[in-house]
């Protein structure tokens, strides 16, 4: 079994530093003090030097019993002051210790005090206090998420199931057997859609792959490509916005990572479209960043639902008949890849009547490859 290192008190050996000080000032004080006597006797005639040097001696040694007999009561003061002063300025220090010691998952809503004098012990509470606060918010996110993923992956189980015990009940012909085939194959199919999703959030957490020049219209363009089949099946207009600015659209990040968070906005806006709607895509470009901008002639985001619907297994408000709900993990796969680029997605009402969304993708280095504009 190995051995723990000797525990070192931080109040100790602030006390010992205070001591170490104090002794060292009146040994320098002694000191000094003798060889100005000694400058002082050198500085006198030959004839008086033999009686100054004399003096100096017993000065000297005056000096000398007088450091012995104050040196103890000192040492004494010193220790007791040091403990005294160590123990009253790290004391929000173990108010510090104490809370990170009661913090646990199911209780985080314990904050330290801030004390009255603005410190660096100040800064460090209040930067406690927002650890902690995070640490909460962070927690109970979790909570909601496991939460909300078991029901979502319990729907499609329950309901293959459920298929499944019914048909086992009675003979049935092989033309029912196929249906209730059919049925139960629909709904594994969403449960393997809903894993993927749950798996691509994951992903969207880590580190991006590559960090790459990305043009962002080479990027926009590949996208449309790629969804003009399942627009056009939904009878929905996909189309590149001409009003996008002509200026450099180059940002660095992972090439993979945006066209995913693109494709993904913009099948979303396709989904909510009704028949004979349309989708619009564009870039425009800023000092700062460039926007990916994506407006449709969908149902559009409520005000009270523009935040929620970024949040994982979380929608809008009510899904227009004849579309079929989704899981809610598009849109939060969306702004975590945005945030590891050190960009925002946020949803606005669109000149279309729908909604819009609004990508921005800093045109400097991604902080996750530490690169700077």
């Amino acid at each position: 079994m190995t051995d723990r290192p000797r525990r070192r008190s931080l109040r100790g050996r602030l006390a010992a530093w205070m001591v170490a000080s104090t002794l060292l000032t009146l040994l320098v004080f002694s000191g000094v003090l003798y060889a100005a006597l000694r400058m002082e006797a050198a500085g006198e005639p030959v004839g008086e030097r033999r009686g100054e040097e004399a003096a100096v001696r017993e000065v000297g040694e005056q000096v000398l019993v007088s450091m012995l007999v104050a040196a103890p009561l000192a040492l004494l003061v010193a220790v007791g002051g040091a403990l005294a002063l160590s123990r009253r300025a790290l004391a929000p220090l173990q108010e510090v210790l104490d809370a990170a010691r009661q913090a646990s998952a199911t209780d985080l809503r314990r904050r330290l005090a801030l004390p009255a004098r603005r410190d660096e012990l100040y800064d460090l509470t209040v930067e406690m206090n927002a650890l902690l606060a995070r640490l909460e918010e962070g927690f109970t996110a979790l909570a909601r998420y496991a939460g909300d993923a078991s029901h979502e992956l319990r729907t499609p189980l329950a309901a293959a199931l459920t298929t499944l015990e019914v048909a086992l009940r009675h003979p049935r012909p092989a033309s029912e057997w196929e249906r209730t085939a059919t049925e139960v194959h629909k709904e594994l199919r969403r449960l393997a859609r809903l894993v993927e999703s749950l798996l691509a959030l994951a992903r969207a957490d880590g580190p991006l792959e590559q960090v790459v020049d990305v043009d962002l219209r080479e990027l926009l363009d590949l996208v449309l490509a790629g969804l003009a089949a399942r627009a056009t099946g939904r009878g929905v207009t996909l189309s590149a916005a001409a009003e996008g600015d002509a200026g450099d659209a180059h940002v660095r990040g992972d090439f993979d990572a945006l066209a995913s968070a693109a494709r993904n906005v913009i099948e979303n806006a396709i989904h909510y479209t009704p028949t004979g709607g349309r989708v619009r895509a564009a870039v425009r470009v800023r000092p700062s960043h460039v926007e990916l901008v994506v407006d449709d002639s969908g149902p559009g985001v409520s005000p009270e639902d523009r935040a929620l619907i970024f949040e994982p297994l979380r929608r809008g408000g009510a899904v227009p008949e004849g579309i079929e709900a989704g899981h809610g993990l598009g849109l939060a796969i969306v702004r975590r890849v945005l945030a590891r680029h050190g960009g925002t997605a946020t949803v606005d009402a669109s000149p279309d009547g729908g909604a819009r969304f609004v990508l921005r993708v800093p045109r400097g280095g991604s902080p996750e490859s530490g690169e700077r504009p």
